[in-house]
Protein backbone atom coordinates (compact mmCIF):
# COMPACT_ATOMS: atom_id res chain seq x y z
CA UNK A 1 0.00 0.00 0.00
CA UNK A 2 2.82 2.50 1.47
CA UNK A 3 4.84 1.70 -2.53
CA UNK A 4 1.74 2.26 -4.10
CA UNK A 5 0.84 5.72 -2.62
CA UNK A 6 4.38 6.66 -3.12
CA UNK A 7 3.95 6.16 -6.81
CA UNK A 8 0.80 8.10 -6.96
CA UNK A 9 2.34 10.91 -5.21
CA UNK A 10 5.20 10.51 -8.05
CA UNK A 11 2.59 10.37 -11.41
CA UNK A 12 0.68 13.66 -9.50
CA UNK A 13 4.18 15.89 -9.56
CA UNK A 14 5.07 14.99 -12.72
CA UNK A 15 0.97 14.94 -14.30
CA UNK A 16 -0.50 17.57 -12.47
CA UNK A 17 -4.23 17.15 -12.74
CA UNK A 18 -7.02 20.24 -12.51
CA UNK A 19 -10.44 18.94 -11.80
CA UNK A 20 -12.33 18.37 -14.51
CA UNK A 21 -15.28 20.91 -13.14
CA UNK A 22 -13.91 23.62 -11.08
CA UNK A 23 -10.10 23.46 -12.18
CA UNK A 24 -9.04 23.20 -8.44
CA UNK A 25 -6.20 19.82 -7.35
CA UNK A 26 -8.05 16.93 -8.18
CA UNK A 27 -7.28 13.57 -7.13
CA UNK A 28 -4.96 11.44 -10.02
CA UNK A 29 -7.14 8.92 -10.55
CA UNK A 30 -10.09 10.43 -10.60
CA UNK A 31 -9.78 14.32 -11.89
CA UNK A 32 -12.00 15.49 -9.69
CA UNK A 33 -11.60 17.11 -7.00
CA UNK A 34 -13.40 15.82 -3.77
CA UNK A 35 -16.04 18.46 -3.01
CA UNK A 36 -17.06 18.09 -7.05
CA UNK A 37 -16.59 14.59 -6.87
CA UNK A 38 -19.77 14.50 -3.97
CA UNK A 39 -21.60 16.77 -5.77
CA UNK A 40 -21.72 14.27 -8.90
CA UNK A 41 -25.40 13.15 -9.58
CA UNK A 42 -24.58 9.23 -8.72
CA UNK A 43 -27.54 7.07 -9.84
CA UNK A 44 -27.20 5.34 -6.56
CA UNK A 45 -31.19 4.40 -6.50
CA UNK A 46 -32.49 2.78 -9.44
CA UNK A 47 -34.52 0.07 -10.96
CA UNK A 48 -32.77 -3.29 -10.81
CA UNK A 49 -34.08 -3.74 -14.45
CA UNK A 50 -33.63 -0.83 -16.22
CA UNK A 51 -31.55 1.91 -13.84
CA UNK A 52 -34.10 4.00 -14.00
CA UNK A 53 -33.51 6.88 -11.16
CA UNK A 54 -36.27 6.25 -8.40
CA UNK A 55 -37.14 8.19 -5.46
CA UNK A 56 -34.76 7.91 -2.84
CA UNK A 57 -37.04 6.45 -0.06
CA UNK A 58 -37.68 3.16 -2.56
CA UNK A 59 -36.02 -0.38 -1.39
CA UNK A 60 -33.33 -1.84 -2.95
CA UNK A 61 -33.62 -4.32 -5.71
CA UNK A 62 -36.93 -2.58 -6.64
CA UNK A 63 -38.58 -2.32 -10.49
CA UNK A 64 -39.74 0.60 -11.81
CA UNK A 65 -43.37 0.84 -12.97
CA UNK A 66 -42.58 -0.44 -16.71
CA UNK A 67 -40.36 -3.17 -15.79
CA UNK A 68 -43.42 -4.02 -13.43
CA UNK A 69 -45.98 -4.36 -16.43
CA UNK A 70 -43.30 -5.52 -19.20
CA UNK A 71 -39.77 -6.79 -18.73
CA UNK A 72 -37.21 -4.95 -21.22
CA UNK A 73 -35.39 -8.09 -23.23
CA UNK A 74 -32.04 -7.62 -21.26
CA UNK A 75 -31.47 -9.01 -17.96
CA UNK A 76 -29.93 -6.12 -15.62
CA UNK A 77 -28.86 -2.29 -16.46
CA UNK A 78 -26.47 -0.74 -14.55
CA UNK A 79 -25.69 3.32 -14.88
CA UNK A 80 -23.36 4.97 -12.77
CA UNK A 81 -24.67 8.44 -13.11
CA UNK A 82 -28.10 10.55 -14.04
CA UNK A 83 -27.68 12.50 -17.19
CA UNK A 84 -28.24 15.58 -15.57
CA UNK A 85 -25.50 18.98 -15.26
CA UNK A 86 -22.41 18.63 -15.22
CA UNK A 87 -22.77 14.94 -16.27
CA UNK A 88 -24.73 15.94 -19.44
CA UNK A 89 -22.33 18.87 -20.13
CA UNK A 90 -19.11 16.17 -19.69
CA UNK A 91 -20.49 13.73 -22.17
CA UNK A 92 -21.83 16.36 -24.83
CA UNK A 93 -18.12 17.54 -24.61
CA UNK A 94 -16.94 14.26 -25.66
CA UNK A 95 -19.30 12.78 -27.68
CA UNK A 96 -19.44 16.28 -29.83
CA UNK A 97 -16.34 18.41 -29.09
CA UNK A 98 -14.61 15.36 -29.97
CA UNK A 99 -12.54 15.95 -26.02
CA UNK A 100 -11.00 12.15 -25.85
CA UNK A 101 -9.28 13.24 -22.38
CA UNK A 102 -12.69 12.79 -20.96
CA UNK A 103 -12.48 9.31 -21.62
CA UNK A 104 -10.56 7.75 -18.91
CA UNK A 105 -12.05 9.57 -15.65
CA UNK A 106 -15.44 9.34 -17.30
CA UNK A 107 -15.49 5.15 -17.71
CA UNK A 108 -13.60 5.07 -14.03
CA UNK A 109 -16.59 7.10 -12.48
CA UNK A 110 -18.62 3.84 -13.81
CA UNK A 111 -16.30 1.72 -12.39
CA UNK A 112 -16.19 3.41 -8.96
CA UNK A 113 -20.06 2.70 -9.26
CA UNK A 114 -20.18 -0.77 -10.01
CA UNK A 115 -17.61 -2.22 -7.93
CA UNK A 116 -16.95 -5.66 -8.84
CA UNK A 117 -19.50 -7.43 -10.50
CA UNK A 118 -22.23 -9.77 -8.85
CA UNK A 119 -21.81 -11.97 -12.56
CA UNK A 120 -18.89 -11.54 -14.49
CA UNK A 121 -19.95 -11.66 -18.16
CA UNK A 122 -17.90 -13.22 -20.97
CA UNK A 123 -18.06 -10.58 -23.32
CA UNK A 124 -18.50 -6.69 -23.79
CA UNK A 125 -20.17 -5.41 -26.76
CA UNK A 126 -20.26 -1.66 -27.42
CA UNK A 127 -23.32 -0.08 -29.14
CA UNK A 128 -23.04 0.14 -32.55
CA UNK A 129 -22.90 3.40 -34.70
CA UNK A 130 -23.67 3.25 -38.19
CA UNK A 131 -20.77 3.49 -40.71
CA UNK A 132 -22.13 7.18 -41.71
CA UNK A 133 -22.20 8.26 -37.98
CA UNK A 134 -18.63 6.61 -37.56
CA UNK A 135 -17.73 8.52 -40.03
CA UNK A 136 -19.01 11.70 -39.49
CA UNK A 137 -18.56 11.79 -35.78
CA UNK A 138 -14.49 9.95 -35.73
CA UNK A 139 -15.21 7.50 -33.27
CA UNK A 140 -17.62 5.26 -31.60
CA UNK A 141 -17.81 6.86 -28.00
CA UNK A 142 -19.09 3.50 -26.19
CA UNK A 143 -16.41 1.24 -27.64
CA UNK A 144 -13.76 4.03 -25.90
CA UNK A 145 -15.46 4.64 -22.77
CA UNK A 146 -16.33 0.49 -23.09
CA UNK A 147 -12.48 -0.32 -24.03
CA UNK A 148 -11.79 1.53 -20.71
CA UNK A 149 -14.39 -0.53 -18.27
CA UNK A 150 -13.08 -3.62 -20.01
CA UNK A 151 -9.30 -3.43 -19.02
CA UNK A 152 -9.84 -2.72 -15.65
CA UNK A 153 -12.55 -5.84 -14.89
CA UNK A 154 -10.05 -8.33 -17.39
CA UNK A 155 -13.17 -8.46 -20.11
CA UNK A 156 -12.79 -8.96 -23.83
CA UNK A 157 -14.24 -6.49 -25.85
CA UNK A 158 -15.64 -7.03 -29.60
CA UNK A 159 -17.18 -4.36 -31.69
CA UNK A 160 -17.27 -6.42 -34.95
CA UNK A 161 -19.89 -8.63 -33.50
CA UNK A 162 -22.95 -6.22 -33.57
CA UNK A 163 -23.69 -3.91 -36.51
CA UNK A 164 -25.75 -1.17 -37.22
CA UNK A 165 -27.06 -1.96 -40.71
CA UNK A 166 -29.78 1.07 -40.79
CA UNK A 167 -28.76 4.55 -40.36
CA UNK A 168 -31.89 5.82 -38.65
CA UNK A 169 -32.61 9.10 -37.97
CA UNK A 170 -31.01 10.59 -34.61
CA UNK A 171 -33.57 9.64 -31.74
CA UNK A 172 -33.18 12.81 -29.75
CA UNK A 173 -36.66 14.76 -29.77
CA UNK A 174 -38.68 11.23 -30.79
CA UNK A 175 -41.01 9.81 -28.00
CA UNK A 176 -40.62 6.25 -27.18
CA UNK A 177 -43.06 4.88 -29.60
CA UNK A 178 -41.42 6.85 -32.41
CA UNK A 179 -37.74 5.62 -31.41
CA UNK A 180 -38.75 2.04 -30.95
CA UNK A 181 -39.95 2.12 -34.70
CA UNK A 182 -36.78 3.93 -35.35
CA UNK A 183 -34.65 1.08 -34.79
CA UNK A 184 -36.77 -1.50 -36.08
CA UNK A 185 -34.35 -4.48 -37.69
CA UNK A 186 -31.18 -1.53 -37.07
CA UNK A 187 -28.91 -4.30 -36.03
CA UNK A 188 -27.40 -7.55 -37.01
CA UNK A 189 -25.55 -10.00 -35.01
CA UNK A 190 -21.75 -11.04 -37.17
CA UNK A 191 -20.71 -13.77 -34.66
CA UNK A 192 -21.22 -16.57 -32.59
CA UNK A 193 -23.12 -15.57 -29.41
CA UNK A 194 -24.72 -18.55 -28.36
CA UNK A 195 -25.07 -19.39 -24.86
CA UNK A 196 -23.11 -16.75 -24.17
CA UNK A 197 -23.31 -14.29 -21.14
CA UNK A 198 -23.06 -10.74 -22.98
CA UNK A 199 -22.83 -7.08 -21.71
CA UNK A 200 -23.36 -4.17 -23.69
CA UNK A 201 -22.38 -0.88 -23.37
CA UNK A 202 -23.37 2.34 -23.81
CA UNK A 203 -22.58 6.35 -22.94
CA UNK A 204 -26.22 6.91 -22.02
CA UNK A 205 -29.67 5.79 -22.22
CA UNK A 206 -32.50 7.37 -22.60
CA UNK A 207 -35.86 5.61 -22.92
CA UNK A 208 -34.02 2.25 -23.29
CA UNK A 209 -35.33 1.85 -26.75
CA UNK A 210 -31.67 1.03 -28.41
CA UNK A 211 -30.29 -1.68 -25.71
CA UNK A 212 -33.87 -3.19 -26.28
CA UNK A 213 -33.33 -3.73 -29.79
CA UNK A 214 -30.21 -5.29 -29.67
CA UNK A 215 -31.07 -7.38 -26.92
CA UNK A 216 -34.10 -9.01 -28.92
CA UNK A 217 -31.50 -9.05 -31.81
CA UNK A 218 -28.70 -11.07 -29.70
CA UNK A 219 -31.29 -13.08 -27.67
CA UNK A 220 -33.11 -14.49 -31.09
CA UNK A 221 -29.05 -15.34 -32.33
CA UNK A 222 -28.73 -17.67 -29.11
CA UNK A 223 -27.12 -14.87 -26.35
CA UNK A 224 -27.98 -16.70 -22.95
CA UNK A 225 -28.18 -13.36 -20.63
CA UNK A 226 -27.84 -10.00 -21.44
CA UNK A 227 -26.44 -7.17 -18.98
CA UNK A 228 -26.38 -3.65 -19.78
CA UNK A 229 -23.81 -1.03 -18.69
CA UNK A 230 -23.93 2.34 -19.39
CA UNK A 231 -22.16 5.66 -18.02
CA UNK A 232 -25.03 7.70 -17.36
CA UNK A 233 -29.50 7.41 -17.29
CA UNK A 234 -31.78 10.37 -17.84
CA UNK A 235 -34.17 10.95 -14.88
CA UNK A 236 -37.43 10.23 -16.91
CA UNK A 237 -38.31 7.94 -19.96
Amino acid sequence: MKVNNWIKNIRSLLYPNGCLLCGAPGDFDRQFCPACYRSLPFNRQACHRCALPLPPATPPGALCGSCLAKQPPFDSCVTALCYEPPVSRLISALKFRQQLHLVEPMAELFTDRLGKPLRKPELMLPIPLHPLRLRERGFNQSLELGRVVARRYELAIDWRICRRVRHTQAQTGLNEKARQKNLRRAFTVCGDVNGSHLVLFDDVITTGSTIAELSKTLKRAGAKRIDVWALARTPGR
